[in-house]
């Protein structure tokens, strides 16, 4: 990472803390620090970097299947690990909790930044197509991981006097403000700054509540150009919209957002494609009861599960009997959230264009149903009006 290199040499005492220490904070968090962070004490970067790969020989690393960010993890820990403004860091209270029956992921760890100064980071989802079916119910209902990064927060810092910086990427990032708004005013009132990068957001009733509004100017939200996930439901806060290299939902990833010295590149609005998914799903789930809400939250992942890959990055580019498969799974949904799922599935699916070409020339009748052409439609709309505006 460019940064590194450019203000490595800065220790936090001479430059604090800003947004892009947040990002690498949040992508290490996806390391697994197991055997290597003690269960009590602490360790600096450049000892949890020592010990992490003398624990995983980089063989094992490059075919780790686990999380899809962590092929970045790794090379991010060492550069960190070796720069003077990280690798004195003291590091503590790494916790990883993974329950197959509820499908719950919950890991966070601590970084001291000085001797009054503590940040949290909360792990978010991985690439899994189970993972953010996870951030989907994230913004349905309360799950088990949201309390146990309230509880998290009550067991490090309870009793202290540390000032406190929160976050996470994706689901990490809900956590971190879930957390925020949920503690007593003794941790609260200690908060000073809420990272939320692309996570989910809450529903109307949350963000209207007191316990938000006490926070609410604490948070700093940052999402890419094409956000999905930080798209659902309310903003946590006003967003800063990034420049990413990567093309559609793959923009999710943090490690592709783009930086200028030690600043994000912003952008003035969201793609037309992301504003398009924003508008269709947050009327769609307002005219849901909770039950409906997670029943089409269902249906919509078990067409994306029938494809026969497992990660979001595969998806992006799938082959001809993968769609086939989808489309056999969404005849069988009930047909109030059949043309729903039809306008999403194209945000996950880059070569669309291609696979309509491989259909027709198998002479499918298949290759007459566009899936992407309600999505099309949509675009096409939100272009015209964009226009409309702009002329006015």
């Amino acid at each position: 990472m460019d940064y590194i290199k450019w203000r490595g040499d800065l220790p936090f005492d001479r430059d604090p803390l800003n947004s892009v220490d947040a990002v690498i904070f949040a992508s290490i968090a996806y390391m697994d620090f197991g055997g290597v962070i003690p269960e009590h004490g602490e360790i600096t970067f450049r000892e949890a970097s020592e010990k992490f790969f003398e624990l995983h020989s980089d063989d094992e690393l490059l075919n780790n299947k686990i999380i899809f960010y962590n092929r970045f993890a790794p090379p991010l820990l060492r550069q960190v690990a070796q720069s003077v403004r990280f690798s004195n860091l003291r590091l503590s209270h790494f916790v990883d909790h993974t329950d197959i029956g509820t499908m719950t992921q919950f890991a966070a760890y601590t970084i001291r930044i000085s001797d009054n100064e503590v940040f949290i980071a909360f792990r978010g989802t991985d690439d899994s197509i189970v993972g953010w079916k996870e951030d989907f119910y994230l913004s349905l209902c309360t799950v088990s991981s949201e309390d146990e990064a309230v509880q998290y927060l009550i067991d490090g810092q309870g009793g202290k006097t540390d000032r406190i910086y929160l976050g996470g990427h994706s689901k990490g990032g809900h956590l971190s403000v879930y957390s925020a708004f949920c503690v007593d005013p003794e941790i609260q009132n200690r908060i000073v700054g809420i990272f939320d990068l692309d996570g989910p957001g809450f529903n109307e009733e949350q963000k209207a509540s007191e316990q938000f509004r006490k926070i609410s100017s604490r948070i700093t939200r940052i999402i890419p150009e094409n956000s999905i996930i930080g798209r659902l439901l309310e903003d946590t806060a006003a967003p800063i919209i990034v420049s990413s290299t990567e093309k559609g939902v793959m923009q999710h990833d943090p490690m592709s957002w783009q930086l200028e010295g030690k600043e994000f590149i912003s952008l003035p609005c969201n793609s037309v494609a992301s504003d398009v998914f924003d508008d269709t799903l947050s009327a769609w789930i307002r005219d849901m009861d909770l039950s409906e809400r997670k029943q089409f939250t269902d249906d919509l992942f078990s067409v994306l599960e029938a494809s026969g890959v497992t990660n979001i990055s595969q998806m992006s580019r799938i082959g001809l009997l993968s769609v086939k498969k989808m489309l056999d799974r969404l005849h069988m949904v009930k047909k109030e959230s059949q043309g729903k799922i039809r306008i999403l599935i194209k945000m996950f699916i880059d070569n669309w264009g291609e696979i309509l070409v491989d259909l027709a020339k198998n002479g499918s009748e298949e290759s007459k149903l566009d899936v992407a052409l309600p999505f099309r439609k949509l675009i096409e709309a939100k272009k015209g009006n964009t226009t409309e505006e702009a002329k006015t």
